[in-house]
């Protein structure tokens, strides 16, 4: 039944799908709207002891969510192929489920849980490496095994700083680095790290960096190859890095931009001759749109910024063209769609979508089509 532009279609899917999985994350710069039909879904984990599983045909809409058991008020859920990572800060131990590209929905994996000795947080991965962060300071690093399994790394947990919240993963040409936010650190610091052959990681020398005193940074995001993006929660504002060939930071002109209050968590998009970075406002419920200049990383604040949203319950998501956001206060995911053109946001159609249950963090992930469906 599936034409044969369907098929080939679906094999540069599962291309991306694998790409995602391998060396994306969560808190990277999104991808632009994909070109052919795909199976793909959001999950999202809550404080109420679930993960969902909403189907997210093209269109802007998500559909009524599936629902698995999982652990409650987990930060951290990562996409690594057909295997899918969740934080369980109650038993500090790291769940695994797998995706199902036939029918929504996650079903337990075979192996796991796997314990920390910690309480996990968010997650972040490069190649087959697994990296967790720790309010306490520390970075712990798994190697994702082919059945899911993970295996502790040598040298793990690597020291960060105090109140570790988020991590990002930038890929130089010739060198990669991992960065966590200090949120309780009082310089408002950001951890960097040389990431090894093997996965481990080294301190950038002069790590941390300093963004302002007492910024709270949190949200982290990669724009390009080589800028550095951190949501400063305690100064409404959004700090700016270049990122040099060593992985060390270097404050852009300007930084740091104002924002909303309350600033949280950072998306955005590198879209073919544009690039934009949007940032959530937990304290006055908006999201604050930028044009990124390409050659200097400056930001600018696009037409009517900042944008009415919704209070935030986890960090926005970008995807496939649209903006999320989980509200766990009214049980609800709201989505938003950018114009890719000038950066302004307006709420997407049917949204807020129900969700039954406290969202709290996203994930994303993509299928092939079933040929035959």
């Amino acid at each position: 039944m599936a034409s044969t532009r369907l098929v080939f279609c679906g094999l540069l899917i599962l291309a991306s799908t694998f790409t995602i999985g391998c060396g994306s994350h969560s808190n990277k710069i999104g991808t632009c709207t994909a070109n052919c039909p795909e199976e793909q879904a959001i999950y999202a984990t809550t404080n109420s002891g679930q993960i969902l599983t909403f189907p997210f045909p093209l269109g802007y809409k998500l559909l009524t969510p599936s629902t698995t058991a999982g652990p409650a008020n987990s930060a951290g859920i990562l996409v690594f192929g057909s295997m899918v990572y969740v934080s369980d800060p109650g038993n500090s131990t790291i769940r695994v489920y797998i995706a199902n590209n036939q029918q929504p929905g996650l079903s337990p994996a075979s192996v796991g849980p796997f314990a920390i000795g910690a309480t996990p947080g968010a997650l972040a991965s490069f190649g087959q490496t697994l990296y967790v962060a720790n309010s306490g300071g520390e970075i712990f690093a798994f190697t994702m095994n082919s059945d899911g399994s993970l295996t502790g790394l040598a040298g793990s947990p690597f020291a960060a700083g105090m109140g570790l919240s988020h991590l990002a993963v930038a890929n130089l040409t010739n060198s990669n680095f991992l960065y966590g936010s200090n949120s309780d650190d009082p310089n408002g610091s950001i951890s960097a790290f040389t990431i090894n052959s093997n996965g481990s990681l080294t301190p950038v020398q002069g790590s941390p960096f300093s963004t302002v005193p007492n910024g709270g940074p949190e949200g982290l995001n990669v724009s390009g190859e080589n800028d550095l993006y951190v949501a400063l929660k305690n100064a409404n504002a959004v700090a700016g890095f270049s990122i040099n060939g060593d992985g060390s930071l270097s404050p852009i002109a300007g930084s740091p931009f104002s924002a909303g209050k309350g600033t949280l968590s950072l998306s955005g998009c590198d879209c073919g001759p544009n690039a934009f970075l949007f940032a959530s406002n937990s304290l006055d419920g908006t999201i604050s749109a930028y044009s990124i200049d390409a050659s200097t990383g400056l930001l600018a604040q696009t037409s009517g910024s900042p944008f009415t949203a919704t209070t935030a319950s986890g960090d926005v998501l970008f995807v496939e063209g649209e903006l999320f956001l989980p509200d766990a206060s009214s049980n609800t995911i709201s989505g938003f769609v950018p114009n890719l053109s000038n950066g302004s946001i307006s709420a997407a159609a049917s949204s807020p979508f129900q969700a039954g249950s406290g969202p709290l963090a996203l994930a994303y992930s993509a299928f092939p089509p079933l040929d035959p469906p």
